[in-house]
């Protein structure tokens, strides 16, 4: 893991101007005008959304190589960074920006210190980082708070101060935040559950091309919250934010066309999309590519790639790699028959929250496998799992009966 260190700062001026902003002039001025956030003083007119990345990138790369130690540069190129979903390069020069003190770019680098899989996060010391510029008002830094309210980084998990703060940058028209938003009205947390206010907010967001409201908004449409279903405005939403590179969407839109929800099944490019999201180490495409491989849809069956992927994905802590990872491990497909191995990702899995483990959990239990067999904590698994909606459980409790009645 990458480990980045930032000179203790003290006095951030929100939004401050870099010193020499009347005389910006050449590839700094052209960086300004092209990656400058509208919650700087001075660009308050500028779309929240980089209209062109990929010329922003270049202008700002070479505003940086001019003067290196610019933190207003390095913070618009981080900015830029993040926007083209390159998570690594954003760290980098957003580390350089908080070090310079330049409010937007301490911000942003607090919200990946908080938990990101790019560098050893550090959550107290965002929260520390992220509470004044969130408390004076600056409206990324509170959508940065709210995030660790939201999901107890650094602080307790606490729903209605995420709300709170979520709700704070979302009046300031911050775009990510309105996502979040929206969220937490459509599952009730912190606040009251209201699914027209989730979708108005997601609609807000998207509104912006934030491709985090794109993929909430579509999500609401298919799922019928808030609105009436409608899986082809979802497809066209997912694609919507597939086109602007959202490993999310991109891993979405290869669900839909390798299940065919809505649309006829494409497994080719089903293969297509989740080997782009892969790409971009977002780790349920990295575990959906992989059962591709071991199932042999859209590609040649290849149990060893795909247990290779499942390994990655349950690396980066996805449940449901985790799972498919135990359940090879307990078969012997792909790896070693590892009945021990089987049985720690099933229960990290498990450990997670994974109804599919707790039934995997409950069969390990009925057959010995890893574990002294033990019916009791077979049936506890079973019932959880299938309380859960596992209905493969239910099999399993009826087995777990049968065991029973013939040890009397």
């Amino acid at each position: 893991m990458l480990k980045w260190w930032v000179a203790p700062f003290s006095g951030l001026v929100l939004a401050a101007l870099p010193a020499d902003r009347a005389v910006l002039a050449g590839p700094a001025e052209d960086c300004a005008r092209i990656a400058a956030s509208p919650f700087e003083a001075g660009y308050e007119s500028h779309p929240q959304r980089i209209i062109d990345l990929q010329r922003a990138i270049a202008v700002c790369e070479a505003a940086h190589s001019a003067a290196p130690g610019d933190g207003a540069i390095v913070a618009w190129l981080g900015r830029a960074y993040l926007e083209a979903f390159n998570d690594r390069a954003a760290v980098a020069s957003l580390q350089k920006a908080a070090a310079a003190n330049h409010a937007i770019g301490t911000a942003l680098y607090a919200i990946f210190l908080l938990d990101s899989r790019h560098l050893e996060a550090d959550p107290s010391r965002a929260v520390s980082m992220l509470r004044p510029l969130a408390e004076a008002g600056l409206a990324p830094a509170q959508h940065g708070l709210g995030r660790a309210y939201d999901f107890g980084y650094g602080v307790g998990p606490d729903p209605q101060r995420a709300a709170k703060y979520y709700g704070l940058a979302a009046d300031q028209g911050y775009s990510r935040a309105q996502a979040a938003l929206s969220s937490l009205y459509e599952l009730g947390l912190g606040i009251e559950q209201d699914h027209g206010q989730a979708l108005r907010w997601a609609r807000k967001a998207a509104s912006q091309n934030d491709p985090y409201g794109i993929w909430q908004l579509a999500w609401l449409y298919e799922n019928g919250l808030g609105t009436e279903p409608d899986r082809v405005e979802a497809t066209r939403l997912y694609q919507r934010g597939a086109d602007l590179g959202d490993p999310l969407a991109l891993n979405q839109l290869g669900h839909i066309y390798a299940e065919g929800m809505g649309t006829n099944i494409d497994e080719v490019r089903a293969i297509t999309l989740f080997s782009r999201a892969a790409a971009a180490g977002e780790p349920l495409a990295i575990a959906n590519l992989g059962q591709m491989y071991l199932l042999g849809k859209g590609v040649a069956v290849d149990p060893e790639y795909a247990a290779e992927l499942l390994l990655k994905a349950a690396e980066l802590g996805e449940p449901t790699a985790m799972v498919s990872l135990g359940h090879l491990h307990a078969i012997g497909e792909g790896v070693s028959l590892d009945y021990a191995e089987a049985l720690r990702w099933t229960r990290k899995a498990a450990d997670l929250g994974e109804p599919l483990a707790w039934n995997n959990l409950g069969n390990h239990y009925e057959k010995g496998l890893g574990v002294p067999r033990d019916l009791a904590l077979a049936r506890q698994w079973y019932q959880r799992a299938l309380d859960a909606g596992i209905e493969l459980a239910r099999r399993g409790l009826e087995d777990v009966t049968i065991l029973e009645n013939t040890s009397r």
